[in-house]
């Protein structure tokens, strides 16, 4: 990767809709040249998608809360995973050290909603011992790595 993948990197970490123009214009490159550079960094996994930020407190989801998540058994972390990914109010699952063996992040219209998500399925999920729910008050901010 050079300094031209990284240029175009961060325009597109920051604005996944940039055309490929303003990236070719950026890198100083035709845009042919910028897209065979994509097409590259596609097929070698650094491009994976792109996304687009939707404010969801305008859809009434009003309710951010990170939760850790305790094994009652050390090696439930492949069958709680794909429990999870059955929960659409559950965005995020990272596998942790520390106190609790997952932290998922949850989106929920509102408290009684998160209430309802928390006692309903995740702690119904077998080899869930029990968990520990921080609700987010803000987002303070949210940034993409820079190259």
């Amino acid at each position: 990767m050079d300094t031209t993948d990284q240029i175009i990197l961060n325009i597109l970490s920051t604005n996944a809709k940039a055309s490929l123009k303003t990236l070719a214009d950026a890198c100083h490159l035709s845009t042919a040249a910028v897209h065979l550079r994509l097409k590259k960094l596609e097929d070698q996994g650094v491009l994976t998608g792109s996304q687009s930020e939707i404010n969801l407190h305008q859809l009434g989801y009003q309710t951010q809360s990170f939760i850790g998540i305790y094994f009652d058994r050390a090696n439930m972390y492949q069958p709680v995973k794909k429990a999870l990914l059955a929960i659409d109010e559950v965005v995020e699952c990272y596998y942790t050290t520390g106190n609790f063996s997952l932290l998922v992040k949850v989106i929920c219209r509102d408290n009684q909603h998160l209430t309802e998500v928390l006692s309903g399925k995740l702690q119904r999920i077998d080899g869930v011992a029990r968990t520990e729910t921080f609700i987010c008050l803000e987002q303070s901010f949210s940034r993409a790595v820079k190259f």
